[in-house]
């Protein structure tokens, strides 16, 4: 038991240390149904009953989490004074400590299929349910510990699993574990055998439900400036809708007060394209021209391409670079707001949806 407790010791110390800037904390569901067998004095088939556990988790960090879980359902034993097979009903709530042991031994990985865990916790189960027990007591010397009708024990557990990844969020469960109980678990003593706890295993499978412990977003790329013009001479503010003058080789769309002016970006880019750049200055030319326009700037992302939740950080990474090119310059940051829409939205087909739009108000 000191080695034990030194070992957990050792592993949380160790969880505890882990890089957790690299890692989002998070809560996980998990959802097992499977089979259990108790041990006796029958055959192991004779001894299976049916198995269910429902457990709420929380990971710290890469390696160190915990969950509160409900299991039980039917447990079964035999006596061979009567050799005949009695059943009884449980639930125990218990708490468990999880240690990862994939990222404990190959570092943290958030693409990784296979995630073995080990688990050691402790229960505290209900009894109840136990007529067949009852009634086989009569004239019975092995059911000297008898419970009737319902009884509290104490419960120590441990176990192995592993969650095989089908999604960023669901997992496949698998999941074996050992219950240890008093000898009264079972309502009889062990006669024919050395007396000592009740052990009970599990075999489970069902879904891990995660909703949290992604990586953390990368920071946004550095937003290249290309050089421009000099500062244009301010100019007294345009009409409502009034066309400002632009470049003779410039065929763009006209820029007025209630316009929707769109830059284009690069596949899985953030960075201002060259020929996007005079498109830009036409903007800010208008901007310095009319003090009273503001803008909103909204960032999408191409649903065909990537994930949603790197669409949504990639659409906020394109409206921050055009929100930074156009206070370089000289546009009050008063006057922009930003939304960021991921792939949600798709104002246009296909690879357009790589823009940020500018609304002119």
């Amino acid at each position: 038991m000191k080695r034990l407790t030194l070992v957990m010791a050792l592993l949380a110390a160790f969880a505890l240390s882990a890089k957790a800037q690299e890692f989002e904390p998070g809560v996980y569901l998990q959802l097992q149904g499977g089979a259990a067998c108790d041990l006796g004095e029958a055959s192991f088939g004779k001894l299976i009953s049916p198995s269910a556990q429902v457990a709420l988790g929380y990971r710290f960090n890469e390696i160190f989490g915990a969950r509160l879980s409900v299991n039980g359902w039917q447990a079964r034993n035999y006596t061979s004074g009567s050799e005949i097979l009695y059943k009884y009903r449980f639930v125990q709530p218990a708490l468990d400590l999880q240690f990862d042991l994939g990222n404990l031994f190959s570092g943290w990985n958030p693409d990784r299929v296979f995630n073995p865990y080990w688990f050691l916790g402790a229960g505290v189960p209900v009894g109840f349910d136990n007529a067949d027990a009852i009634d086989l007591a009569r004239n019975n010397e092995k059911f000297s510990l008898l419970w009737e009708p319902t009884k509290v024990f104490w419960g120590a557990r441990t176990g192995l699993g592993a969650d095989i990844r089908l999604t960023d969020r669901i997992a496949l469960n698998l999941e074996a574990n050992a219950n240890m109980y008093p000898d009264t678990f079972n309502s009889k003593k062990a006669v024919d055998v050395a007396p000592g706890p009740d052990w009970r295993f599990n075999a489970l499978v069902g879904l891990t439900f995660r909703f949290g412990g992604k990586k953390a977003p990368k920071a946004a790329p550095a937003v290249v400036v290309p050089a421009t013009k000099p500062r244009e001479e301010y100019k007294p503010a345009q009409p409502r809708k009034e066309v400002v003058e632009e470049p003779a080789d410039d065929n763009g769309p006209a820029i007025y007060q209630g316009a929707d002016v769109d830059i284009f970006f690069d596949l899985n880019k953030a960075v201002i394209r060259d020929d996007q750049v005079v498109t830009m200055n036409r903007l800010v030319s208008f901007l310095r021209n009319t003090p009273g326009a503001k803008v909103k700037l909204d960032g999408y992302a191409d649903k065909q391409t990537g994930t949603a939740d790197i669409n949504q950080e990639l659409s906020e990474q394109r409206a921050a670079a055009v929100r930074q090119y156009l206070v370089s310059r000289g546009i009050e940051a008063s006057r922009i707001t930003t939304a960021a829409h991921g792939d949600t939205v798709q104002p246009f087909s296909g690879a357009k949806n790589r823009v940020v739009t500018c609304r002119i108000r």
